[in-house]
Protein backbone atom coordinates (compact mmCIF):
# COMPACT_ATOMS: atom_id res chain seq x y z
CA UNK A 1 0.00 0.00 0.00
CA UNK A 2 1.39 3.36 -1.04
CA UNK A 3 0.61 7.06 -0.65
CA UNK A 4 -2.25 8.08 -3.03
CA UNK A 5 -3.56 4.48 -3.17
CA UNK A 6 -7.36 4.25 -3.22
CA UNK A 7 -8.76 1.59 -0.91
CA UNK A 8 -12.28 0.18 -1.31
CA UNK A 9 -12.93 2.89 -3.92
CA UNK A 10 -13.22 5.55 -1.21
CA UNK A 11 -10.19 5.79 1.14
CA UNK A 12 -7.29 7.74 -0.38
CA UNK A 13 -3.99 7.10 1.47
CA UNK A 14 -2.28 10.36 2.47
CA UNK A 15 0.69 9.35 4.64
CA UNK A 16 2.01 6.85 7.16
CA UNK A 17 1.09 7.46 10.82
CA UNK A 18 2.84 4.56 12.51
CA UNK A 19 3.62 0.86 12.72
CA UNK A 20 2.71 -1.61 15.45
CA UNK A 21 2.84 -5.30 16.20
CA UNK A 22 -0.45 -6.00 14.46
CA UNK A 23 -0.28 -3.65 11.52
CA UNK A 24 0.38 -0.28 9.91
CA UNK A 25 -1.69 2.85 10.49
CA UNK A 26 -2.23 5.35 7.67
CA UNK A 27 -3.84 8.74 7.48
CA UNK A 28 -6.42 8.49 4.71
CA UNK A 29 -9.18 10.65 3.28
CA UNK A 30 -12.69 9.25 2.97
CA UNK A 31 -13.70 10.60 -0.43
CA UNK A 32 -17.35 9.59 0.07
CA UNK A 33 -17.82 11.60 3.25
CA UNK A 34 -15.03 14.15 2.84
CA UNK A 35 -13.20 13.51 6.11
CA UNK A 36 -9.81 12.25 7.24
CA UNK A 37 -9.70 8.83 8.88
CA UNK A 38 -7.15 6.47 10.38
CA UNK A 39 -6.86 3.33 8.26
CA UNK A 40 -5.14 0.35 9.86
CA UNK A 41 -3.90 -2.53 7.71
CA UNK A 42 -2.98 -5.92 9.12
CA UNK A 43 0.70 -6.71 8.99
CA UNK A 44 1.58 -10.09 7.45
CA UNK A 45 4.96 -11.35 8.58
CA UNK A 46 7.05 -13.05 5.91
CA UNK A 47 7.32 -16.82 6.09
CA UNK A 48 4.28 -17.46 8.26
CA UNK A 49 2.12 -20.51 7.69
CA UNK A 50 -1.42 -20.43 6.41
CA UNK A 51 -2.59 -21.41 9.89
CA UNK A 52 -0.76 -18.45 11.41
CA UNK A 53 -2.07 -16.14 8.68
CA UNK A 54 -5.63 -17.28 9.38
CA UNK A 55 -5.16 -16.81 13.12
CA UNK A 56 -3.81 -13.29 12.67
CA UNK A 57 -6.66 -12.43 10.31
CA UNK A 58 -9.16 -13.68 12.88
CA UNK A 59 -7.48 -11.62 15.59
CA UNK A 60 -7.72 -8.56 13.35
CA UNK A 61 -11.44 -9.20 12.74
CA UNK A 62 -11.99 -9.60 16.46
CA UNK A 63 -10.26 -6.28 17.09
CA UNK A 64 -12.77 -4.56 14.84
CA UNK A 65 -15.70 -6.26 16.52
CA UNK A 66 -14.35 -5.53 20.01
CA UNK A 67 -13.89 -1.83 19.38
CA UNK A 68 -17.02 -1.41 17.25
CA UNK A 69 -19.29 -2.64 20.02
CA UNK A 70 -17.81 -0.21 22.54
CA UNK A 71 -19.33 3.23 23.02
CA UNK A 72 -17.42 5.83 25.02
CA UNK A 73 -16.24 9.39 24.23
CA UNK A 74 -12.73 8.34 25.21
CA UNK A 75 -12.53 5.78 22.38
CA UNK A 76 -11.90 6.23 18.67
CA UNK A 77 -15.02 5.32 16.69
CA UNK A 78 -14.85 2.41 14.25
CA UNK A 79 -16.19 3.32 10.80
CA UNK A 80 -15.50 0.38 8.53
CA UNK A 81 -13.84 -3.03 8.09
CA UNK A 82 -12.88 -4.64 4.80
CA UNK A 83 -10.33 -6.36 2.61
CA UNK A 84 -8.48 -5.09 -0.44
CA UNK A 85 -6.07 -7.22 -2.50
CA UNK A 86 -5.69 -9.74 0.34
CA UNK A 87 -5.02 -6.90 2.80
CA UNK A 88 -7.46 -6.51 5.67
CA UNK A 89 -8.12 -2.98 6.84
CA UNK A 90 -9.91 -1.21 9.66
CA UNK A 91 -11.10 2.39 9.36
CA UNK A 92 -11.37 4.48 12.53
CA UNK A 93 -11.77 8.04 13.72
CA UNK A 94 -8.61 10.09 13.21
CA UNK A 95 -7.71 11.66 16.56
CA UNK A 96 -5.57 14.81 16.55
CA UNK A 97 -3.57 15.61 19.66
CA UNK A 98 -0.39 14.85 21.56
CA UNK A 99 0.36 11.47 23.07
CA UNK A 100 0.74 11.15 26.81
CA UNK A 101 4.26 9.80 26.23
CA UNK A 102 5.21 12.94 24.31
CA UNK A 103 3.64 15.24 26.90
CA UNK A 104 5.64 13.63 29.72
CA UNK A 105 8.81 13.76 27.61
CA UNK A 106 8.28 17.48 26.97
CA UNK A 107 6.95 18.58 30.37
CA UNK A 108 8.57 16.14 32.78
CA UNK A 109 6.54 15.28 35.90
CA UNK A 110 3.00 16.59 35.52
CA UNK A 111 1.07 18.58 38.15
CA UNK A 112 -1.09 16.55 40.52
CA UNK A 113 -4.33 17.99 39.11
CA UNK A 114 -3.29 17.22 35.54
CA UNK A 115 -2.31 13.68 36.47
CA UNK A 116 -5.72 13.19 38.10
CA UNK A 117 -7.53 14.76 35.12
CA UNK A 118 -5.84 12.40 32.68
CA UNK A 119 -6.06 9.42 35.01
CA UNK A 120 -9.80 9.65 35.65
CA UNK A 121 -10.49 9.85 31.91
CA UNK A 122 -8.46 6.71 31.29
CA UNK A 123 -10.18 4.99 34.22
CA UNK A 124 -13.56 5.96 32.77
CA UNK A 125 -12.65 4.34 29.44
CA UNK A 126 -11.39 1.19 31.17
CA UNK A 127 -14.53 0.92 33.28
CA UNK A 128 -16.66 0.99 30.14
CA UNK A 129 -14.45 -1.44 28.25
CA UNK A 130 -14.16 -3.92 31.10
CA UNK A 131 -17.93 -3.94 31.60
CA UNK A 132 -18.15 -5.42 28.08
CA UNK A 133 -15.61 -8.14 28.84
CA UNK A 134 -12.76 -6.62 26.84
CA UNK A 135 -9.27 -5.80 28.05
CA UNK A 136 -6.80 -3.57 26.23
CA UNK A 137 -3.59 -5.42 27.20
CA UNK A 138 -1.28 -2.81 25.65
CA UNK A 139 -2.16 0.39 27.48
CA UNK A 140 0.86 2.74 27.40
CA UNK A 141 1.73 6.39 26.93
CA UNK A 142 1.87 6.22 23.14
CA UNK A 143 -1.66 4.75 23.05
CA UNK A 144 -3.17 7.67 24.97
CA UNK A 145 -3.82 10.87 23.00
CA UNK A 146 -4.75 14.19 24.61
CA UNK A 147 -6.66 16.53 22.30
CA UNK A 148 -6.24 20.29 22.54
CA UNK A 149 -9.55 20.55 24.40
CA UNK A 150 -8.17 18.16 27.04
CA UNK A 151 -10.31 15.15 26.10
CA UNK A 152 -8.29 11.94 26.47
CA UNK A 153 -8.64 9.17 23.88
CA UNK A 154 -7.38 5.62 24.47
CA UNK A 155 -6.28 4.08 21.17
CA UNK A 156 -5.16 0.80 19.66
CA UNK A 157 -7.09 -2.18 20.84
CA UNK A 158 -4.98 -4.28 18.49
CA UNK A 159 -4.34 -6.91 21.16
CA UNK A 160 -7.67 -6.62 22.96
CA UNK A 161 -8.97 -9.95 24.23
CA UNK A 162 -12.47 -11.10 25.01
CA UNK A 163 -12.92 -12.52 28.47
CA UNK A 164 -15.88 -14.62 27.33
CA UNK A 165 -14.96 -18.22 28.28
CA UNK A 166 -16.95 -19.59 25.32
CA UNK A 167 -14.65 -17.88 22.81
CA UNK A 168 -11.50 -19.77 21.87
CA UNK A 169 -8.28 -18.08 22.93
CA UNK A 170 -6.35 -16.82 19.92
CA UNK A 171 -3.13 -16.23 21.81
CA UNK A 172 -0.94 -19.31 21.83
CA UNK A 173 1.03 -20.41 24.87
CA UNK A 174 4.13 -18.30 25.37
CA UNK A 175 2.98 -15.28 23.35
CA UNK A 176 3.04 -11.89 25.03
CA UNK A 177 0.75 -9.47 23.19
CA UNK A 178 1.70 -5.89 23.98
CA UNK A 179 4.88 -4.09 24.98
CA UNK A 180 6.85 -4.42 28.20
CA UNK A 181 6.80 -0.84 29.45
CA UNK A 182 3.41 -1.17 31.19
CA UNK A 183 2.98 -4.95 31.21
CA UNK A 184 1.71 -6.67 34.36
CA UNK A 185 3.80 -9.49 35.86
CA UNK A 186 1.20 -12.17 35.12
CA UNK A 187 1.07 -11.05 31.49
CA UNK A 188 4.85 -11.30 31.04
CA UNK A 189 4.59 -14.93 32.17
CA UNK A 190 1.85 -15.75 29.70
CA UNK A 191 -0.59 -16.57 32.49
CA UNK A 192 -4.36 -16.13 32.13
CA UNK A 193 -5.20 -12.47 32.51
CA UNK A 194 -8.22 -10.32 33.26
CA UNK A 195 -9.08 -6.61 33.47
CA UNK A 196 -6.55 -6.07 36.25
CA UNK A 197 -3.66 -6.04 33.74
CA UNK A 198 -5.11 -2.75 32.46
CA UNK A 199 -5.27 -1.41 36.02
CA UNK A 200 -1.60 -2.28 36.45
CA UNK A 201 -0.84 -0.41 33.22
CA UNK A 202 -2.81 2.59 34.48
CA UNK A 203 -0.65 2.49 37.62
CA UNK A 204 2.42 2.63 35.36
CA UNK A 205 1.02 5.67 33.55
CA UNK A 206 0.19 7.45 36.82
CA UNK A 207 3.68 6.73 38.13
CA UNK A 208 5.21 8.05 34.90
CA UNK A 209 3.07 11.21 35.02
CA UNK A 210 3.94 11.91 38.65
CA UNK A 211 7.68 11.21 38.50
CA UNK A 212 8.61 11.62 34.84
CA UNK A 213 10.21 8.15 35.01
CA UNK A 214 8.98 4.67 34.06
CA UNK A 215 8.34 2.24 36.88
CA UNK A 216 11.11 -0.04 35.59
CA UNK A 217 13.73 0.50 32.91
CA UNK A 218 16.71 -1.55 31.72
CA UNK A 219 18.64 -1.99 28.48
CA UNK A 220 18.30 -5.76 28.80
CA UNK A 221 14.83 -7.17 28.14
CA UNK A 222 15.60 -10.16 30.36
CA UNK A 223 16.57 -7.91 33.25
CA UNK A 224 13.52 -5.75 32.66
CA UNK A 225 11.30 -8.83 32.80
CA UNK A 226 12.92 -9.87 36.06
CA UNK A 227 12.38 -6.39 37.54
CA UNK A 228 8.71 -6.45 36.54
CA UNK A 229 8.21 -9.87 38.12
CA UNK A 230 10.31 -9.51 41.27
CA UNK A 231 11.44 -5.98 42.10
CA UNK A 232 9.18 -3.59 44.05
CA UNK A 233 8.81 -0.14 42.46
CA UNK A 234 10.64 2.81 43.97
CA UNK A 235 7.99 4.71 45.98
CA UNK A 236 7.04 7.78 43.93
CA UNK A 237 7.27 10.09 46.97
CA UNK A 238 10.99 9.32 47.19
CA UNK A 239 11.29 10.90 43.72
CA UNK A 240 8.82 13.74 44.30
CA UNK A 241 7.87 14.79 47.80
CA UNK A 242 4.68 16.75 47.02
CA UNK A 243 2.72 13.63 46.03
CA UNK A 244 -0.17 13.12 48.48
CA UNK A 245 0.11 9.98 50.60
CA UNK A 246 -3.26 8.70 49.42
CA UNK A 247 -2.25 9.10 45.78
CA UNK A 248 1.02 7.25 46.30
CA UNK A 249 -0.91 4.48 48.06
CA UNK A 250 -3.25 4.15 45.07
CA UNK A 251 -0.38 4.00 42.58
CA UNK A 252 1.49 1.35 44.57
CA UNK A 253 -1.68 -0.72 44.94
CA UNK A 254 -2.20 -0.61 41.18
CA UNK A 255 1.40 -1.79 40.74
CA UNK A 256 1.01 -4.80 43.05
CA UNK A 257 2.65 -7.96 41.68
CA UNK A 258 -0.36 -10.01 42.75
CA UNK A 259 -3.48 -8.91 40.85
CA UNK A 260 -5.59 -9.78 43.91
CA UNK A 261 -3.88 -6.92 45.75
CA UNK A 262 -4.83 -4.31 43.14
CA UNK A 263 -8.08 -2.32 43.16
CA UNK A 264 -10.84 -4.55 41.87
CA UNK A 265 -12.46 -2.15 39.43
CA UNK A 266 -11.61 0.90 37.33
CA UNK A 267 -14.53 2.67 39.01
CA UNK A 268 -12.69 2.52 42.32
CA UNK A 269 -9.62 4.06 40.69
CA UNK A 270 -11.77 6.81 39.15
CA UNK A 271 -13.37 7.55 42.53
CA UNK A 272 -10.06 7.78 44.37
CA UNK A 273 -8.38 9.92 41.68
CA UNK A 274 -11.32 12.32 41.53
CA UNK A 275 -10.25 13.79 44.88
CA UNK A 276 -7.49 15.71 43.05
CA UNK A 277 -9.51 17.04 40.12
CA UNK A 278 -9.47 20.83 39.63
CA UNK A 279 -12.35 23.01 40.76
CA UNK A 280 -14.87 24.37 38.27
CA UNK A 281 -13.55 27.48 36.49
CA UNK A 282 -15.28 30.80 35.81
CA UNK A 283 -17.57 30.56 32.72
CA UNK A 284 -16.00 33.57 30.98
CA UNK A 285 -12.60 31.83 31.02
CA UNK A 286 -14.01 29.15 28.70
CA UNK A 287 -14.52 31.78 25.99
CA UNK A 288 -10.95 33.03 25.81
CA UNK A 289 -8.60 31.74 23.09
CA UNK A 290 -6.14 28.97 23.89
CA UNK A 291 -3.78 26.90 21.81
CA UNK A 292 -2.06 24.61 24.30
CA UNK A 293 -3.24 21.15 25.24
CA UNK A 294 -5.16 21.47 28.51
CA UNK A 295 -6.13 18.19 30.23
CA UNK A 296 -7.86 20.20 32.99
CA UNK A 297 -10.37 21.80 30.62
CA UNK A 298 -12.99 19.01 30.64
CA UNK A 299 -13.29 19.58 34.40
CA UNK A 300 -12.76 23.33 34.73
CA UNK A 301 -15.13 24.04 31.82
CA UNK A 302 -17.32 20.97 31.27
CA UNK A 303 -19.36 20.97 28.05
CA UNK A 304 -17.70 24.22 26.92
CA UNK A 305 -17.65 24.91 23.15
CA UNK A 306 -14.97 23.41 20.95
CA UNK A 307 -11.56 25.06 20.73
CA UNK A 308 -11.66 26.35 17.15
CA UNK A 309 -15.04 28.15 17.15
CA UNK A 310 -14.31 29.63 20.57
CA UNK A 311 -11.01 31.04 19.31
CA UNK A 312 -12.62 32.46 16.17
CA UNK A 313 -15.45 34.05 18.14
CA UNK A 314 -13.08 35.49 20.75
CA UNK A 315 -10.80 36.93 18.08
CA UNK A 316 -13.72 38.64 16.33
CA UNK A 317 -14.93 40.01 19.66
CA UNK A 318 -11.47 41.39 20.44
CA UNK A 319 -11.23 43.12 17.05
CA UNK A 320 -14.65 44.79 17.53
CA UNK A 321 -13.52 46.28 20.83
Amino acid sequence: MNVTSLIAKRYRIKNLIGRGGMGVVWLAHDENLGRDVALKTMAVAPGITEEQRARDAERFRREAQAVARLDHPGLATVYDLGEENDTRFLVMQYVIGTTLADRIAEEGPLPIEETAAIGVQIASVLGSVHARNVVHRDLKGSNVVIRTDGVVKVLDFGVAAFLDPDITRLTTTGERPGSLECMAPEQTLGKPIDHRVDLYALGCLLYNMLTGDPVFAHDSELMLLRMIMEQPPVPPKSLRNDIPDELEELVLQLLAKNPDHRPDHAGEVWQRLAAWLPERGAPEAALTPWVEVDPLRPFTHPMAPEARPVREWAQRTTRRH
